[in-house]
């Protein structure tokens, strides 16, 4: 599970890291790259794939109100939707409510720090979630050309990452294509509610835009722009391959 959503969402968050220019396009394949590599970002009304510099992809379809993560090597996908995160949250507090019992036979002077040390152990059950926000640090800049404001995000009072975030009419993508973006943050957003990964992604609803460089303060890496194109994309290219086998999420603590 902590694989998947960490896979996830370091893959939306590099690939989501894109530019357009020009009159808005239904169809937008962006290209970037980052320390580990080229990333793509094929969008469509309806449906966002993201490939990274893995073989590995993930997949939202509108329709399915469905988060898949396709591994080609071994013929296999996993789907995250609302039962599977119901699934999860179940999962996630049982193992809390199990630590909380350990917990509560360990003498009183030693139970705050035992609780923190069990909870940090199993990714997702750490009920302490980061608050993250955003610094409008009010300066605008540009990437391959293309004006954007310059953010920073804040987790816990502290600055993390740095992102240049440009409008959806100076990426020139069309209004549903973007719309289709919002669309799977937001789902992705309620599919992790009380999971405890709430946080671990980029508040990308609350942005004006869509970034279109990253910086991570801590390391330094950086992410940006490096080609776009608006030629139309096949059905095919949002679409798993037959023979594929649905696996499962490993929840938390497996």
């Amino acid at each position: 599970m902590s694989r998947f959503l960490a896979r996830a969402s370091a893959t939306m968050l590099a690939g989501l890291l894109t530019v357009a220019a020009g009159a808005a396009q239904a169809d937008t394949t962006l290209t970037y790259q980052g320390a580990s590599g080229e990333f793509t970002v094929d969008m469509k009304p309806g449906a966002v794939r993201i490939d990274d510099a893995t073989r590995q992809w993930q997949l939202y379809e509108a329709d399915d109100e469905a988060i898949f993560s396709v591994n080609p090597v071994d013929r296999s996908y996993t789907r995250l939707d609302r039962n599977t995160a119901s699934a999860i949250r179940e999962r996630v507090d049982n193992l809390r409510a199990q630590i909380e019992s350990r917990v509560q036979q360990l003498p009183k002077g030693q139970q705050a720090t035992a609780r923190a040390a069990m909870l940090q152990s199993v990714p997702g059950l750490d009920t302490s979630a980061q608050k993250v926000g955003l610094d409008r640090t009010g300066r605008q800049d540009s990437v391959a050309g293309v004006s954007c404001e310059v953010v920073q995000v804040v987790r816990d009072g502290k600055p993390a990452e740095t992102l240049c975030v440009a409008s959806p009419k100076d990426l020139g993508i069309s209004g549903k294509t973007f719309a289709s973006v919002e669309s799977m943050f937001s789902l992705m957003q309620t599919l992790l509610a009380g999971t405890g990964f709430e946080t671990a992604g980029l508040p990308y609803l609350s942005l004006s835009g869509m970034p279109v460089r990253f910086t991570d303060t801590n390391s330094g890496e950086r992410r940006q722009l490096v080609k776009v194109g608006h030629d139309s994309l096949a059905k095919k290219r949002f679409t798993i391959p037959d023979g594929y086998i649905e696996t499962s999420i490993t929840p938390p603590g497996s």
